[in-house]
C-alpha cells in the first residue's frame, strides 16, 4: 500500500468546447498539479497528525499550492481512499 499526498492548483477558468478558447472566472477549479510538485510520498508507518503536518509544510514550498488530499491506494494508477483532505 502506498500513502501519498496529491497537491492541487487552480485551472484556467477554460470554457469546454469554446473556439476560439474562452476563459472566465466562473469556471476557475482545483486540477491536480503536474510533475513533482504535485505528489509527495508518505511513510505509512507515520501517525496520520503528522502526515497531515508534513504535507502542510510541503504545500507551503510549493508555488500555486491550493490544497491537497491524503491518499491511500495500491499504486499511483490505482484511484485509491482519500484519507483526508484540505483546500485553503
Amino acid at each position: 500500500m502506498k500513502v501519498y499526498c496529491e497537491y492541487y492548483h487552480n485551472s484556467t477558468g477554460y470554457i469546454e468546447r469554446s473556439i476560439p478558447p474562452k476563459f472566465d472566472k466562473a469556471h476557475i477549479k482545483p486540477i491536480p498539479m503536474c510533475g513533482n510538485d504535485g505528489v509527495f510520498i508518505l511513510d505509512g508507518r507515520l501517525s496520520f497528525e503528522h502526515m497531515k503536518n508534513l504535507c502542510l509544510i510541503r504545500m507551503q514550498m510549493v508555488t500555486g499550492a491550493i490544497g491537497f488530499k491524503i491518499i491511500k491506494a495500491n499504486s499511483f494508477l490505482d484511484k485509491g481512499t482519500v484519507l483526508y483532505s484540505f483546500k485553503v
